[in-house]
């Protein structure tokens, strides 16, 4: 067969090829190529195109679930936390009560300071937080970790938690500068507590410190919580209550550099209430400074309503320290002072009363009929009793009831003391509010020893519930197991000098905020009838004269030529002569006590007092004069208000 050009025959593969409606063509390798016509490629592109298709729908599932999960599920969380991011709470501190002398003199105030706040829930970085203002505050980072772990304690954790407070003024701008890179970081200011007078009445303020945990979980009142301020000493702790107030509360919008952008609402904090002490403050602060370089107290009282007009304390602290933050070596300092000026001296430390216990003795003697006023001895300067000689601080010759009070004559107490027993001394004792405490609104009030049969009974050897007839002369003087403290003496001289016995107190009225006004007593809680006759009350009064006769009376120094003072010496034996020798060569610690009781006027009696030196030698030598020029004070200044 002719054809038109070569003829080349084709391969069985590709005649089946072409029956298959394609053509394998070799390459240059002989390898085989699918076009995108095949049936094979086109079904594994749809596979492909399907699982693509499948991944994105799951995909997208997945996010519509995540969207619901957040939006309907979990959706009042995530509001939450979009409002907390720009919403914020904050605790508004209340400021504390004032408290004023009975003038309005300020004793205790307030002064503005600055904390630094952390809200927990805000935190980017907890430790790089606290890094970062540990340097600001110079401090160490750990801490403020302490503090931040040990003031979160039941605190919610978008609430703010105090960690420094009371920082210098010029730290704020430094923080509040890069509150932006630490959020979470807040400046609170606060009220802090501040006593313009200082030292000035130390011990009946007290001071104020941050709550404790065994306080906060024992203190029945729901309004504290951790980091709050508290009183701690005096009427600060025991009015704590009517001085805190009620904290406030204040939720506010911000920006993203945290800028307060609006108030949505605002609880305003309730200030403490104002006291009004009996105190009179330049009384107080004349009472210091005579005690100034002394151990000791001074109490002078009214003896028509009870309130405390000095309370001194000696030696005595700053409160202020107490107030803003102090170093641990400031606080060994205090505390492990020998002195020890934090204790109060005027009301928890007890001594016995020496010659003070004399007029009690007269009383109980009188009450029992064995002495008149009239009644005499003859005083050659000492005497022997149950066998022991004792002597008098002079040959006084004959005495009766007022010159013996007023040379304080032991011999004629001795004489006395051999016709009485301890029980009816205890007796008179206790009516006179000693061996108890008298219920002023402080705290840790001393009681005093008074040898009863209790007391007796449980004495340590070698007494074994035994009490022998010397040891009543001993206490006819005032010596022997008895201790009393100076706001008993005071007590117990102001109802002698009215016959009435009327309960000391500190606090004259309490005014609330809203202008609401209380007395903190009334006259009847505050008043108890004693049993005194009117000729013993004479007696007595006119033996306290004496005490201030200008040639014979031991407590003459305290004396002064426009008034009538009286009053009663009393000097408290620390060692015998025999044990420790001639009384100024003794070291201060073997030094007798020295004792002051007074009333003026004597007639018609206004104010008490009791002054105490520690180690002051003679009640005639150290403590009449002190006594004598605040007694002089209150009258000049009585006198001065008159016209």
């Amino acid at each position: 067969m002719n054809t038109v050009g070569p003829w080349r025959p084709e391969s069985s593969n590709e005649s089946k090829g072409r029956r298959r409606g394609f053509i394998f063509r070799r390459n240059r390798s002989d390898s085989t190529d699918e076009t995108l016509e095949s049936p094979v490629v086109l079904s594994r592109l749809r596979r492909r195109v399907h699982l693509a298709e499948g991944f994105v729908i799951l995909m997208v599932t997945l996010l519509l679930l995540g969207f619901w999960r957040i939006q309907v599920i979990h959706a009042e969380h995530y509001r939450t936390l979009a409002d907390n991011n720009r919403h914020q709470n904050t605790i508004v501190r209340a400021p504390r009560g004032l408290v004023t002398d009975h003038k309005g003199f300020l004793l205790a105030a307030n002064r503005p300071a600055f904390n630094v706040a952390i809200v927990r829930e805000e935190l980017d970085d907890r430790d790089t937080t606290l890094r970062w203002l540990a340097d600001v505050l110079n401090v160490t980072p750990t801490i403020l970790h302490k503090r931040l772990d040990q003031r979160e304690q039941g605190i919610p954790i978008f609430q703010p938690v105090v960690i420094a407070d009371d920082i210098a003024p010029s730290l704020v701008p430094a923080i509040e500068a890069r509150s932006f890179e630490h959020p979470g970081v807040l400046i609170q200011p606060e009220h802090k507590r501040h006593y313009p007078k200082g030292t000035v009445a130390a011990h009946v303020m007290g001071y104020v410190g941050e709550i404790n945990a065994v306080q906060l979980a024992t203190w029945e009142e729901d309004r504290y919580r951790m980091g709050d301020i508290v009183g701690q000493l005096g009427l600060e702790r025991v009015n704590d209550s009517l001085l805190s107030g009620f904290a406030g509360a204040e939720e506010i919008i911000v920006d993203s550099t945290g800028r307060t952008i609006r108030v949505l609402n605002q609880i305003p904090p309730e200030p403490g209430n104002t006291l009004t002490l009996t105190l009179d403050v330049r009384l107080q602060e004349q009472a210091e400074a005579l005690l100034e370089g002394k151990k000791g107290a001074i109490v002078m009282l009214d003896v028509n309503t009870g309130g405390a007009l000095a309370l001194a304390s000696a030696p005595t602290f700053d409160p202020n320290m107490f107030a803003r933050r102090f170093s641990q070596a400031e606080w060994n300092a205090v505390t492990n002072d020998p002195a020890t000026p934090l204790q109060n001296r005027a009301l928890q430390s007890a001594y016995p009363p020496g010659s003070i216990f004399k007029l009690l003795v007269a009383i109980a003697g009188l009450e029992a009929g064995r002495i008149r006023p009239e009644t005499t001895v003859n005083c050659a300067g000492g005497g022997t009793y149950y066998g022991q000689y004792r002597s008098c601080n002079a040959i006084h010759g004959t005495v009766n009831l007022v010159s013996a009070i007023g040379r304080s004559c032991n011999i004629y107490f001795y004489e006395l003391g051999t016709k009485l027993s301890r029980e009816q001394l205890i007796e008179v004792a206790r009516r006179y509010g000693l061996g108890t405490e008298t219920g002023i609104d402080l705290l840790n009030e001393a009681t005093g020893i008074l040898p009863t049969n209790e007391w007796v009974a449980q004495a340590l050897p070698p007494r074994d519930g035994n009490w022998y007839l010397g040891e009543t002369i001993g206490l006819s003087i005032g010596q022997g197991p008895i201790n009393t403290t100076p706001l008993q003496l005071a007590h117990m001289a102001a109802t002698l000098a009215t016959g009435v016995k009327m309960k000391p107190y500190l606090i004259e009225k309490v005014e609330s905020s809203t202008g609401n006004n209380r007395s903190r007593y009334s006259p009847q809680d505050r008043a108890t009838e004693v049993d005194l006759h009117p000729d013993h009350r004479e007696a007595i009064l006119a033996g306290m004269r004496a005490a201030l006769d200008p040639v014979t009376g031991t407590g003459r120094r305290a004396a002064h030529p426009n008034y009538d003072f009286g009053g009663k010496t009393g000097t408290a034996q620390v060692a015998s002569a025999a044990a420790a020798g001639p009384e100024e060569e003794r070291p201060e610690a073997l030094r007798n006590h020295a004792w002051f009781v007074g009333i003026a006027p004597v007639e018609e009696p206004e104010i008490a007092i009791a002054v105490f030196i520690e180690h002051g030698v003679g009640g005639g030598l150290a403590a009449a004069p002190v006594a004598g020029q605040l007694m002089t004070a209150y009258f000049e200044a009585s006198e001065e208000t008159k016209r």
